[in-house]
């Protein structure tokens, strides 16, 4: 949570918010990235293993946060290059123990936050770093939905259409992201995105009621957040605003989307809770959240900076709303479950 606040309170402040971080907020991607979404994924990949030192590695992620405000950044990049490379070697764990593919594809996820943050720690350059973020976070994520397939009449030549898109991303990155290579990774974003709306979970959910509608909803959310992401990549390249736009509608629309969706699932395992808070107060969030989206690309291609800044902080109260609706829910729960006791 101190990861996501320090992430949210840089992003203002590049948007023009006087905060009294100027300094940090320079580094607003690494703190997000890797101070919040990385110390997240790393909690839950190894709170199922149940070892204590392995909790160091989302120690040395968020403690990056910490250095970024007070500290060198070089420190702070070798903090998150030490947890990408820790998290990577879980991921290898993983693999050789379970022997299931979707480890491979959280391996090829780690390894891409690692070449992220080491490009980043070599060019001091973000948008070189930014592609192999994407990498990063679209690979875990969509091995997790694969995951979820196991359970569904998907045929192996599907799934294997899955990977390779997966991999033309990658290559579009490799081949050079920004002479040609982002077209190529446009056009497989696009294809991902695609995939997950047909073959996911996410018609059977919105079918439903409750939190599972819920889920289903914001899933639904993020994959047209994935697949603007692509068309943006291949036809927004020479836009001034062009960077902000695809960075945004990644990482506040894909990401967060997800966040949103798996969050009353996920946060309440994180802190050893066998429940699965809901109120639709949660709809009330992602909607925010996405007409904030849709309102700063269309400043960003407009120009329009004023409104551009103003969805900064809607932004921001969508995702804090968010949070706090699924602690109090959390809190109401138990507390009627110690009535109960």
């Amino acid at each position: 949570m101190a990861g996501l606040l320090a992430g949210l309170a840089t992003g203002l402040s590049r948007m023009g918010w006087d905060v009294g971080i100027l300094s940090a907020s320079l580094h607003h991607g690494s703190v997000m990235v890797g101070g919040f979404l990385g110390t997240l994924i790393a909690l839950e990949k190894v709170i199922p293993l149940k070892r204590k030192m392995l909790y160091l590695i989302p120690v040395c992620s968020g403690a990056s946060v910490f250095v970024f405000f007070v500290g060198d950044p070089i420190y702070a990049f070798a903090l998150l290059l030490l947890a990408a490379l820790a998290l990577s070697s879980v991921f290898l764990y993983y693999l050789v123990t379970v022997r299931d593919f979707i480890y491979f594809l959280m391996l090829c996820g780690g390894l891409s936050w690692l070449a992220g943050n080491a490009v980043l720690a070599s060019q001091s350059l973000y948008p070189a770093a930014f592609p192999w973020w994407v990498a990063f976070i679209l690979f875990i994520i969509t091995a997790e939905r694969l995951e979820l397939t196991k359970f569904l009449p998907v045929p192996s030549s599907r799934k294997r259409w899955l990977v390779l898109m997966l991999f033309l991303y990658v290559a579009g990155v490799v081949w050079s992201f920004h002479a040609g290579g982002q077209w190529i990774s446009g056009a497989a974003l696009v294809g991902v995105s695609l995939w997950l709306m047909k073959f996911d979970v996410v018609g059977l959910s919105i079918q439903k009621s409750g939190l599972q509608k819920f889920i289903g909803t914001a899933l639904l959310c993020g994959y047209v957040a994935l697949l603007l992401t692509g068309v943006f990549l291949i036809a927004l390249t020479q836009h001034p605003f062009a960077y902000d736009a695809i960075v945004h509608t990644f990482f506040l629309g894909f990401a967060f989307s997800m966040i949103f969706a798996h969050g009353p699932v996920i946060l309440p395992g994180v802190l050893g809770m066998r429940v699965k808070p809901w109120h639709r107060m949660l709809y009330v969030w992602l909607i925010l959240l996405h007409v904030s989206l849709a309102v700063r690309v269309i400043s960003d291609l407009s120009f329009d900076l004023h409104f551009r800044k103003t969805t900064g902080v809607v932004s921001t109260v969508a995702i804090l709303g968010y949070f706090l609706t699924v602690a109090t829910a959390l809190f109401k729960i138990q507390r009627r479950h110690a009535k109960v006791l």
